[in-house]
């Protein structure tokens, strides 16, 4: 007999149960994968976005979908009416298995579905590839800065095939 196939990731719509885990996610991912890509400054200034209150106001107010499997939280993603991609992010215990991917295109067809005919995003070292991958189009580089600590985000944009 061969063993059981692993659950597969269930999406939801996010809730306002979700948000602590959520927040915990956000946080572990950056410190944990962060450093693949950025200093240990810009890390510890992006992990702290965890607690500033527009990150919970942001999964409060935009639309939402979270990939659960097993009453873990795998990862989410947020759009918002005016259709920017502000938040996708994975668990550092389950990047690199497509889920991120499986986000993306939640939020691609949910957007049509909400009559968002044009997505922006500013992506990070870690999720450029995936946004081209997914026909998103590099419309410039932006230089922020947080805590003192600057850092260089992509901004894409994507459009609904007509």
């Amino acid at each position: 007999m061969s063993p059981p196939m692993p659950e597969q990731p269930n999406l939801v719509p996010l809730s306002e149960l979700h948000i602590p885990a959520l927040i915990t996610l956000f946080e572990q991912s950056v410190r944990q994968r962060g450093p693949e890509h950025y200093s240990e400054a810009q890390v510890e200034q992006w992990a702290l976005g965890a607690h500033h209150p527009g990150l919970a106001s942001q999964l409060r107010d935009h639309h939402g979908w979270v990939l659960e499997q097993g009453g873990a939280i795998l990862g989410f993603v947020t759009l918002s009416n005016d259709g920017h991609l502000s938040l996708l992010y994975v668990s550092a215990d389950y990047q690199r298995q497509g889920l991120g991917g499986r986000l993306l295109d939640t939020a691609l067809n949910q957007a049509g579905r909400l009559g968002i005919k044009t997505l922006t995003t500013e992506a990070s070292a870690f999720s450029y590839g995936l946004f081209l991958r997914y026909g998103f189009q590099l419309t410039g580089l932006e230089s922020v800065e947080r805590g003192g600590v600057g850092f260089i985000r992509y901004r894409l944009h994507w459009r609904l095939p007509s």
